[in-house]
């Protein structure tokens, strides 16, 4: 080869190597930290606050430009997490972003930099009884797609309690409804709360009991307390889940929504009619499972059993099944689902040995099927592929079971097929790969090393580029 053929393909080899390894490296965009990130405070009227504040980034992230806005206090209806309102919406009786202002609206951070300012907060004289509320917003002020344009907004709420003032904290449910009931999913009770006083509350707890005809309670639920605070004027809708079985009847179900103190702040009751007896989600279990013994997962009701054999795994971890209530991935053409469907997690990849999995389908699967268990079928979902896999199965109308064998887990669905039950399908892997879930939540490669990051397949890639330009020369 002579040298100028050598010289034609050497740089264009050594571009594209440091192409991927710049490519390779891109960072993610610059961690913001901000110091008094909550402001609350209890104020006099005609009387000036400065509350100091702090913005800062690693020294490691490039050097950012961000906007300081004063905005109006929303909330939103699902979930409760507090939105910034602009002026021309902020148009509530409790707002406090008329007197809140920031000494610097736009402030420059080199990498390492740690920067101060005050918020300042001038209350008027006639500023009234209660509560009042702002939030001040801390975003990129980019306006191209660079770095800083991933930056994550941060939200510094400010509650501000006048002193010596009446506060009242009060509430009214303004909608309330109950989902539908389907066998193997939580009943959800949702409760729409405005908050009817003049100041803002924690901890709020939507608390639901269902009564049979003759006053019994058959069903209670709790929601976990709301951790942001409820601000006047706002709604936030509470979702409850009820998850205990109901024969056929008519309920009432009354919902009370508490104080964190336990203070009652409304009441509200609906009816609902079961048409078919309700069966609750199953409750979620686990098993420790080690190559040399088999282990059996098996949910108290009966729904679930999993069996693994002897040499299943090839190092020791802890599989859970639980149900899965939300809405499936979209079906195969021609297929619909029934009412049963869980998650089995802790393991990823393959099985050294297939585990045999037994479902107990339910009147609504069967109902799906028109009453014909023979189009049933046991269904797997392959997040990584993103794909249905419509398993072998084995229907015992008897005992109103379905069973399949596999070598991995993931979502699982009872399916109705139509035509007749599908062929095996075939893995395309070789050898067999089991990786285990630690406690810790790690996850360990077992018999191989973990998937290579970006990085190296990079690495690797450059290297065999240069390799193929040496051997050239």
């Amino acid at each position: 080869m002579s040298l100028g053929y050598q010289k034609k393909f050497r740089f264009p080899v050594l571009a594209l190597v440091l192409l991927c390894i710049a490519a390779c490296a891109t960072q993610p965009a610059a961690a913001l930290k901000v110091e008094g990130a909550k402001i609350m405070l209890d104020v006099v009227p005609d009387t000036t606050y400065l509350f100091p504040m702090a913005v800062s980034i690693n020294p490691t992230d490039s050097a950012s430009d961000y906007a300081v806005d004063v905005l109006g206090f929303g909330q939103s209806v699902d979930g409760g997490s507090y939105t910034p309102l602009t002026a021309a919406d902020d148009t509530g009786a409790y707002s406090a972003r008329p007197f809140v202002t920031v000494e610097s609206p736009v402030i420059h951070i080199d990498p390492g930099q740690r920067k101060a300012f005050n918020a300042i907060i001038r209350v008027p004289l006639n500023v009234g009884d209660g509560g009042r509320y702002a939030l001040i917003h801390i975003h990129s002020a980019a306006t191209g797609g660079g770095q800083t344009a991933f930056a994550t907004a941060i939200i510094v709420p400010v509650l501000l309690t006048v002193q010596n003032t009446k506060q009242i904290e009060t509430g009214t449910i303004t909608e309330m409804g109950v989902g539908d009931i389907v066998a193997g999913k939580p009943i959800t009770v949702s409760s729409t709360l405005k908050n009817t006083g003049n100041h803002h509350y924690y901890g709020v707890v939507n608390q639901i009991t269902v009564t049979d005809p003759a006053g019994k309670t058959v069903a209670t639920a709790k929601a976990d307390p709301m951790s942001n605070a409820m601000i006047p004027g706002q709604s936030v809708r509470f979702t409850t889940r009820v998850s205990s079985p109901l024969a056929v009847g008519t309920y009432t179900v009354k919902s009370d929504i508490l104080l964190g103190s336990g203070a009652v702040l409304d009441s509200r009751t609906t009816s609902v009619t079961v048409k078919d007896a309700y069966i609750p989600p199953f409750q979620e279990s686990s098993v420790r499972v080690t190559p040399d013994s088999p282990a059996t997962l098996e949910v108290p009701e009966g729904t679930v059993r999993i069996i693994f054999p002897q040499g299943a795994v090839i190092a020791e971890t802890t599989v859970t099944v639980k149900p899965y209530t939300v809405t499936l991935p979209d079906l195969p053409a021609g297929a619909h689902a029934g009412s049963t469907a869980f998650s089995v997690d802790g393991l990823s990849g393959l099985l050294a040995k297939d585990a045999t999995v037994t479902v107990r389908y339910n009147k609504p699967d069967l109902d799906a099927a028109n009453s014909d268990a023979s189009k049933l079928v046991l269904g797997r979902y392959d997040r990584g592929e993103g794909h249905w896999t419509l398993l072998p199965t084995t229907v015992d109308k008897n005992a109103m079971t379905l069973t399949a064998s596999t070598n991995r887990f993931s979502i699982w669905a009872v399916i109705v097929a139509q035509g007749s039950s599908p062929a095996p399908v075939l893995a395309s892997t070789p050898a067999p790969v089991q990786t285990s879930t630690s406690e810790a939540g790690q996850n360990a490669a077992v018999t191989q090393s973990p998937a290579p990051g970006p990085l190296f397949i990079c690495g690797l890639i450059s290297l065999i580029l240069l390799a193929r330009s040496a051997r050239k020369k």
